[in-house]
């Protein structure tokens, strides 16, 4: 099977020969004989842009409600194919559009170091350079139990087991991904390139909201199941972050100096000096394996100070 590699006109510039027959899946990833591939191409639908980069190359299909994503754009010369695009799939990642950027390499640090993520769902045995100027692979990986989402069979108290592992062994979601989309039905993690270590107290906030946010916004049954499951109420946004203490207070982790003298001071304090301050997903390529690093790590830096800006209005600071 030969996988073509467009340039930005649109010119196949490069195939690579998978000795394997392959059927498409979702994503970037594809079902062989016996192994997954992850990066290995996309049918093209669409891919994202900075607004100043518009031009009439792009057919305009919506602005995303995620400020640094930009816009949601279709490429004209892209319509149609089927491959890998050397063009960057959303802004603030530097993965071309079908295949794995070098954040993507963090996965075997995550699973195979000494103290490796347990509740895996994906197995990875190697990586293939597509294109090594521009740090551009693909994986061969399995998935053992299949490829589902939580939300085919919620199980809170599954989920519940996967989140308290985490606090407790210090592992952690950026707080602003839509991490729900990375979890299965055994409430086990799909890609774990984007989790990281850490025991900071401002990371751990940020993986448990992360979570709560996640699943309220991609289904609120499902979300208030947790809550009743957990003993947690939830009356407004406060609750994600009253809950995230709570969770965390369950877990032993120490956030009795958090607190403020009212429910709304406690919210704005977490929200201002901890969340935002914390891992947001522009961050993912920091610490990239084998001593790669993203050229794109910076860009946290500058969603971080834009969401400073947005919270000081938003919390009348």
């Amino acid at each position: 099977m030969e996988i073509n590699v467009y340039n930005k006109f649109g010119d196949v510039v490069k195939s690579i020969d998978l000795k394997d027959s392959i059927e498409y899946i979702d994503g970037r990833v594809y079902k062989g004989d016996k192994f997954y591939y992850k990066g290995i191409g996309v049918p093209y639908q669409f891919h994202h842009i900075h607004p100043d980069d518009m031009t009439d190359e792009y057919d305009f299909i919506d602005v995303c409600d995620v400020f640094y994503i930009g816009n949601l754009v279709s490429k004209k010369v892209f319509a149609g194919k089927t491959g890998i695009f050397q063009e960057k799939y959303q802004t603030h990642f530097t993965d071309w559009i079908g295949a794995c950027g070098v954040k993507e390499l963090n996965i075997f640090e995550n699973l195979y170091d000494e103290s490796g993520f347990e509740f895996s769902a994906i197995e990875v045995f190697e990586y293939q350079i597509i294109d090594e100027q521009n740090q551009q692979y693909y994986l061969k990986v399995d998935y053992p139990e299949g490829r589902n989402n939580y939300l085919t069979s919620p199980d809170p108290k599954k989920l519940r087991l996967l989140l308290d592992y985490m606090i407790q062994n210090d592992w952690n979601f950026p707080w602003d991904k839509n991490c729900l989309t990375d979890i299965n039905s055994e409430s086990k993690i799909t890609d774990v390139a984007d989790i990281f270590k850490s025991s900071d107290i401002s990371h751990k906030i940020g993986t448990v909201y992360a979570l709560l946010h996640s699943l309220y916004q991609n289904d609120q049954n499902a979300y208030f199941e947790f809550c009743e499951s957990n003993s947690l109420m939830h009356y407004n946004r406060m609750s994600f972050i009253l809950n995230t203490l709570s969770i965390l207070q369950y877990n032993n982790v120490d956030v009795g100096h958090l607190y403020s003298t009212t429910p709304v001071e406690t919210y704005r304090n977490i929200i201002y000096n901890y969340l935002i301050t914390g891992k947001n997903c522009g961050f993912c390529g920091v610490g990239s394996c084998k001593g790669r690093k993203d050229s794109n790590e910076s860009y946290g830096e500058e969603i971080r100070n834009e969401y400073i800006k947005m919270a000081k209005v938003q919390l009348n600071l």
